[in-house]
């Protein structure tokens, strides 16, 4: 029995202090303390707007925080606004993170409204507290826009089918060229007047050529043509196996070229990392000194390192503050390359979903369309941004029990949920239907017995022209006269 009251006892002293006790115990302890906050510009959290007479307005969520912790914990709060011309000529341009730990380490600051991720070397410079927000990471990646339609007509079939027509326009024209130029040599002696090939253009390689090119655009178009010189069973079973492929093919093509011209055609959205790295139109632009930013950069195999690998050829895309990268995606020339029909470099934006949901609909009110989308989740572990306060303040344990009993109230999430504009037009999943929207090439497999069929019938009528002319031989051995069939 006493064993058991002396455990109970020890832990009574080592649970922490329920955060309804700590405030029954600790009212007024800071006393009305005055604390000097550092304020970064993060939508929606804190919205800086610079006015005339040179101070900043903070819009945001950060300030209804404060002036809840202040009424809680009876402190006196004013804000630092980063960065500034004091911190760009003491630390230069480095990111908003690494100005508020400089801060920290020269006393000048005593908290940061912008939450910071626990790391071993942050925590070895700083405090955190409770954490103020956590959610996953999302990317932000433009909108995807449809495909231009000036070569849509060539859409129908893939590359592989519109090489193998070619070669196969080709070889029938030669082989029709070759059985008509030997009929001629064979039926030399004969009379013009029951010559198989009567056109003086026939007599020529080019005016043969030409005739029979002429004869196979016409059947690929649709609109057909007389054929000079096909009397031999050996050309006529060649142009009957050629009309069939070209029935094929025609009626192939003439179904599906009306939904290539008329259905628009979605480029394929970005929704994860393989998407992004096979884009060749979008690349990917970081935030410096964020913590996934850094697992990405210090990739060392699969989709991570290929993305990592961009970035270093292109240090350029690694930005210091929110502010930069809204203005980057902002710009015409990165956030406009949808609109027309020129392709530019677009970077996509990947941060806790809260600033991709406040950056599309903030885009939608000024834009009045929806030019951004977010995606799902980021295979990352969900953010957990802490508040962060001196190393070893007295005063950590009361922010941290005072985020506590914030959270349980759920007024957070209440106040970013008011303070997101409103777009849900660009927030609504939009399916994309393959088979219908997108239709899919005709592939050279869907087409491979038409082909064979083709092959066939090149085959026959070679082996039937070899046979004519073996009777031929025959028959002009037996006779003088010279027979035609």
């Amino acid at each position: 029995m006493i064993r058991f009251w002396m455990v109970w006892l020890m832990a009574v002293k080592t649970t922490p202090v329920a955060s309804s006790t700590f405030r029954e115990n600790n009212v007024g302890l800071m006393n009305r303390v005055h604390l000097k906050f550092a304020v970064s510009h993060l939508p929606p959290f804190d919205v800086l707007t610079l006015g005339k007479d040179g101070n900043y307005t903070n819009r945001g969520i950060s300030p209804i925080l404060c002036k809840w912790l202040t009424d809680k914990l009876n402190f006196t709060i004013s804000y630092y606004y980063i960065p500034n011309e004091y911190t760009n000529a003491k630390y230069g341009a480095v990111s908003d993170a690494a100005v508020i730990l400089n801060l920290f380490a020269d006393k000048e600051i005593d908290g940061s409204t912008m939450g910071l991720i626990a790391t071993p070397e942050r925590k070895k410079m700083i405090d955190l507290a409770y954490f103020m927000w956590t959610e996953p990471f999302n990317m932000i990646v433009p909108k995807p826009g449809e495909e231009p339609r000036l070569f849509a007509f060539i859409k129908p079939f893939q590359s592989w089918v519109w090489l193998l027509i070619f070669i196969t326009m080709l070889a029938v024209v030669i082989f029709m060229s070759l059985f008509s130029k030997l009929h001629l040599q064979f039926y030399s002696n004969g009379s013009r007047h029951n010559s198989p090939v009567s056109s003086q253009e026939m007599t020529t390689i080019f005016g043969r050529i030409s005739v029979y090119s002429m004869y196979i655009v016409n059947t690929m178009t649709n609109q057909g043509n007389s054929v000079p010189g096909a009397r031999f069973f050996s050309s006529q079973m060649l142009i009957g196996m050629w009309l069939l492929i070209a029935t094929v093919l025609v009626n192939s093509y003439s179904g599906t070229i009306i939904s290539y011209l008329t259905v628009p055609r979605m480029k394929p959205p970005i929704n994860t990392f393989e998407d992004l790295a096979a884009s060749q139109d979008v690349s990917l632009v970081l935030l410096a000194d964020n913590v996934i930013g850094q697992h990405i950069l210090d990739a060392k195999s699969g989709v991570l390192k290929i993305l990592s690998g961009h970035i270093q050829n292109n240090r350029g895309q690694v930005l210091r503050n929110i502010q930069t990268i809204s203005e980057t995606l902002e710009t015409g020339n990165y956030a406009f390359p949808f609109v027309t029909s020129t392709y530019c470099c677009v970077y996509v934006y990947f941060q806790l979903k809260t600033f991709c949901l406040n950056f599309i609909a903030s885009q939608f009110k000024k834009e009045g369309k929806c030019r951004f989308q977010d995606t799902d989740p980021l295979p990352f572990q969900p953010g957990f941004w802490s508040l962060p306060l001196p190393k070893n303040s007295r005063h950590t344990p009361m922010f941290h029990y005072a985020l506590v009993e914030l959270w349980e109230t759920g007024l957070p999430q209440y106040w970013v949920k008011n303070a997101l504009p409103r777009a849900p037009k660009c927030f609504a999943k939009i399916k994309f239907k393959q088979n219908s929207a997108r239709q899919v090439p005709i592939q050279l497999n869907d087409l491979t017995g038409a082909f064979l069929i083709l092959g066939i019938g090149v085959g026959l009528a070679t082996f039937t022209f070899l046979v004519e002319k073996m009777y031929h031989f025959i028959c002009r051995g037996n006779s003088t006269t010279v027979r035609y069939f």
